[in-house]
């Protein structure tokens, strides 16, 4: 299962760590979502984590050891961490002009 997992580019730890986080965030969010909506926010949670952790320790410069502790923050953080890492994507861009 792991190894299908990987083939998928999903790894486990990371992804776990994100899922971690997402659930976590559901004490700051509003109340009344759905059952649908707190499971897609997990799941959000999770697949920002998988995929932004190792872009996020390139760009921050980061240890390996410190890569499970951006995966929950981005878990924990979701879309919002999306936002924020794509704007400053766009202003290295800006400034490379």
């Amino acid at each position: 299962m792991k190894l299908f997992l990987q083939e998928i580019g999903i790894e486990v730890i990371v992804f776990i760590a994100g899922l971690a986080g997402g659930i976590t965030s559901l004490t700051t969010k509003p109340k009344n979502m759905t059952r649908s909506q707190q499971f897609l926010s997990v799941l959000a949670g999770g697949f920002t984590a998988n995929y932004l952790t190792p872009l996020t320790g390139i760009w921050l410069n980061l240890s390996d050891n410190s890569l499970y502790g951006v995966a929950f923050l981005l878990g924990y953080s979701g879309l919002k961490a999306v936002e924020l890492l794509m704007k400053r994507f766009h202003s290295n861009i800006e400034k490379e002009k």
